[in-house]
């Protein structure tokens, strides 16, 4: 019902026949007047990304994330080509102490994405969070099972078509001739969401989204400092320092510039230094074995369904907060103390999530 307090005209234009007064006819006549006195409303070119807040085709900002598993192993699977396109880039462990990336794009597209390897049940309760489009290569036998039971997410595994370890079997993906098998299988974004199109599949999810502010001012940021993140094979806790992952803060540009085994991680498409706007920690309980995994050896389970501790890292400073996912099909949130969102820098930001074992420490002069 329209309140009672808008003006007759208004009232007419925007219901007819609604009963603001005065004969049925009368409505709709000045409906009709009221109507065509409005002008078209055009829709905005460009948009707020939803996930990384920059400026964004509005095409771009109404589709459909989309995930894609990357692998770390090292040397032979870096530099991996297309991080720098990410919206967002979440890391953490998968087995023997090697991390994986989830990198999930919206607001930017890469030609060129990997190498793209086999997801796990945490990746998978990440891909139906975000209601995405997920490419992978296989996976451990529980979590090939779940994505099954996930009708949020479109699965688009490479194993469905692969004819052998040298032919993927589909333009989906391919294999590239200057990295031995199985480091080598490559993807597009263009590519997977023309496929997604096809399906009618790349719809919008309005809750796949973060919120965001406006980068503090240069004298309101926090002195240059590091971030420090250990990774640690929970089934065997010890260090390889391969994996080792810091982040230098530059107080002039407000970015994180992301080192990875002591050298800088370099984008392959770019050339460059991947240089987050955000850096957040989530802090689980403990990774424990997986028992129902098939025959990846050391695979693990990492508690990500549920809340936990959650560090910020923006404008040079440290907040803490926490961090929720209430299910698998529930999107992720990051909120702050006191239970409001947590509003990140414009720009792509790296999740790192930490289990118990693994450490993350900072110190900013």
């Amino acid at each position: 019902m329209i309140p009672k307090s808008l003006p007759p005209l208004v009232c007419a234009a925007a219901v007819a026949l609604a009963g603001c007064g005065g004969s049925s006819a009368t409505q709709t006549s000045t409906a009709s007047v009221g109507a065509a006195s409005l002008p078209a409303i055009k829709p905005p070119a460009y948009l707020p990304g939803p996930l990384d807040g920059q400026s964004t085709a509005r095409k771009n900002a109404l589709r459909r994330p989309l995930a894609v598993i990357l692998e770390n192993y090292a040397p032979d699977s870096r530099p991996q080509a297309g991080l720098a396109a990410a919206s967002t880039v979440i890391e953490t462990l998968a087995e023997g102490g090697i991390t994986r990336f989830m990198a999930i794009y919206l607001e930017h597209d890469a030609t060129k994405v990997g190498p793209v390897r086999s997801t796990r049940m945490y990746f998978d309760h990440w891909a139906a969070g975000f209601h995405s489009i997920l490419a992978h290569v296989g996976g451990n036998d529980d979590a090939q099972a779940l994505l099954w039971h996930l009708p949020d997410v479109f699965n688009v595994d490479e194993n469905r078509w692969e004819k052998s370890l040298y032919d993927t079997g589909t333009p989906l993906f391919w294999r590239s001739n200057d990295r031995a098998v199985p480091h080598n299988v490559y993807t597009s974004t263009i590519k997977l969401r023309g496929y997604a199109d096809q399906n009618r599949q790349n719809w919008a999810y309005n809750e796949a989204y973060f919120s965001h502010k406006q980068p503090a001012s240069l004298s309101h940021r926090g002195p240059a400092g590091t971030i420090s993140i250990t990774f640690l094979n929970p089934l065997s806790p010890q260090d390889n320092s391969d994996y080792d992952v810091q982040y230098t803060y530059d107080r002039a540009t407000n970015t994180y510039t992301r080192y990875m085994g002591g050298s800088p991680h370099i984008d392959q498409n770019t050339g460059m230094p991947l240089t987050p706007a955000n850096v957040v920690v989530m802090q689980t309980g403990p990774g424990v074995s997986d028992p129902f995994a098939g025959p990846t050896l050391q695979s693990i389970l990492i508690p990500t369904l549920g809340s936990g501790t959650a560090l910020y890292f923006r404008d040079g400073t440290v907040q803490r907060g926490k961090w929720q996912q209430k299910d698998q099909n529930a999107p992720l949130r990051f909120y702050d103390r006191g239970g409001r969102p947590v509003a990140l820098n414009p720009g792509q930001t790296w999740i790192e999530v930490v289990p118990a074992q693994s450490t993350a420490t900072w110190h900013f002069r």
